[in-house]
């Protein structure tokens, strides 16, 4: 069967050149109408809304896409069938190997349709994948990269903010202590002070005030600032220093051991201390500015335990060791200084509380006075009373318990007894 050569002699099955001019202008119209005519007859009535169903193909897939944007593991997703007319187009599957999916392209020309990326079967059509650009997957793994990287980097500027954090409070800290040196102090020992000291506190009581806090403040403004700004550079470094430290941040120890004589010689001369602070300028009380140290000593647990968990995060093995040590002087030192501050409130007591050793344990404890354990007659018509008492190395003291501690006051103990 040989090939159609023209158009118009397969339509009207006359030769053209049998035609006049005329008539064959009026012809050809006339049969180009009637083509179309036909062809629309002939031609499936699912084409012609195919345009509609590839529409709605493309709305679905870019919600899909939306819904699933960048899937790294393959999907399956189904789709119903869609049917308009008297004739139904089926998405079978469409395949979601990669974040792009091909989107079907029509044509119309010679009364049929053609997918770019797609293979026609039967009354199905399954659309395969597009190619994927190589730069995709490229940029891809360099942003799982970027954000590893990001990750470490929020850990170690959260660790830098933390020890940022200890130096800052630290040179704060310092200008405290200041006021309280060459301010209170510096004020008290001028003997052409415009405020006169009162008789009761001349003889050397004054200093029972602030204790040892100018060794305290002469050390950490010569040394242990100094050496926690230089740990923001060598982070590795804070560790070994708190180690280093521990045996001069024992005088927080003495100096909370006099913490509660020194509140009560403030206490009797307030109306002194506050001319002092109106002349300063400071807008802080002396007692507010004498706690500082005990409130210091407490906090340096809490700064170090923020850095350790950042370093553990940014898995710094090497340093947790050091940092965990630090801790553990941090725990110990304000334990010991406010066990001393319960022993400075012991009254009444004519020994030497330094001759007595290393304190190992206080606390309440009931106890019966004046009998033996051989009597027990006398032990069991006896009503138990509470005491406090004071374990040390070398002796042991009972004391009785007054007042009760609140939020702002801290009981006193009177002597009553101890064994050596």
């Amino acid at each position: 069967m040989k090939p159609i050569q023209d158009t118009t002699t397969a339509l009207s099955g006359t030769p053209s050149s049998t035609l006049s001019s005329a008539e064959d202008q009026t012809c050809t119209s006339a049969k180009i109408t009637k083509a179309l005519s036909l062809k629309s007859l002939e031609e499936p009535p699912a084409a012609v809304n195919q345009t509609a169903d590839v529409a709605e193909i493309e709305r679905i897939v870019k919600e899909k896409m939306q819904s699933f944007k960048y899937l790294e593991n393959d999907a399956a997703i189904t789709s119903n069938s869609i049917a308009e007319g008297g004739s139904s187009s089926s998405m079978g599957g469409i395949g979601l190997d990669d974040p792009t999916i091909g989107v079907p392209s029509v044509s119309n020309g010679g009364g049929g349709s053609s997918c770019a990326a797609s293979a026609v079967s039967g009354s199905g059509a399954t659309f395969n994948k597009a190619p994927t650009s190589p730069q995709y997957f490229e940029s891809e793994n360099l942003d799982e990269n970027l954000g590893d990287e990001q990750g470490i980097d929020d850990i170690l500027r959260k660790r830098m903010f933390a020890l940022k954090e200890l130096v800052t409070t630290e040179d704060a800290y310092v200008n405290d202590l200041a006021q309280i040196v060459n301010g209170y102090i510096a004020e008290i020992r001028n003997p052409s002070s415009s405020v006169p000291i009162p008789d009761d506190l001349k003889g050397g009581k004054e200093r029972m005030v602030f204790g040892n806090i100018e060794a305290i403040y002469e050390w950490h403004r010569d040394h242990f600032l100094k050496s926690l700004q230089k740990c923001q550079q060598n982070p590795h470094e804070l560790g070994p220093l708190i180690k280093r430290s521990e045996r001069k941040l024992h005088m927080y120890v003495v100096y909370c051991q006099n913490k509660p004589v020194s509140e009560h010689i403030v206490q009797e001369h307030m109306s002194y201390f506050d001319e002092l602070r109106l002349k300063l300028k400071y807008k802080l009380c002396l007692g507010d500015m004498l706690i500082k140290p005990v409130q210091r000593i407490m906090k340096y647990e809490l700064l170090l335990k923020d850095i350790l968990k950042h370093t553990q995060r940014a898995g710094l093995t090497e340093e947790i060791p050091g940092l965990k040590d630090a801790m553990h002087i941090m725990r110990v030192v304000p334990k010991a200084a406010n066990d001393m501050m319960d022993v400075g409130r012991l009254q009444k007591f004519e020994g030497k509380i330094t001759a007595q050793g290393k304190l190992l344990l206080h606390g309440p404890l009931y106890c019966v006075e004046g009998a033996s354990s051989s009597d027990k007659n006398s032990y069991n018509a006896q009503k138990p009373k509470e005491l406090h008492v004071f374990l040390f190395e070398q002796n042991i003291i009972f004391a009785e318990i007054v007042g009760k501690k609140t939020q702002f006051t801290s009981p006193s103990y009177i002597y009553k007894a101890h064994r050596g």
